[in-house]
């Protein structure tokens, strides 16, 4: 087995590859991303924005700039955002 985390990840994709021809496809996809760190985020996308929101808050930003914020880094509308925000002061 590999050493890091990202080979070791590799190579489960690799192994789960049903012919030597999907493997040489996988590979050649892969090239452009050698040496990267590639996020794969485990949270739902409404999690993240709520937990952003939150750390917003935390640290002094008003709620209508945190959902300008959410609005533009996430790419949603602004009545999305402004809920993310809602949710994010409950947690408080």
């Amino acid at each position: 087995m590999s050493g890091s985390p990202g080979e070791t990840f590799v190579d489960h994709l690799m192994a789960a590859m049903p012919s030597p021809e999907a493997r040489l496809r996988l590979a050649a996809a892969l090239i452009p991303y050698e040496g990267c760190t590639v996020y794969l985020p485990a949270g739902s996308k409404a999690t993240r924005r709520v937990r952003a929101a939150h750390h917003m808050l935390a640290h002094g930003r008003s709620g209508p700039d945190a959902a300008e914020a959410i609005r533009q880094r996430f790419g949603v509308s602004r009545r999305t955002a402004e809920r993310d925000v809602k949710a994010a002061r409950k947690l408080s």
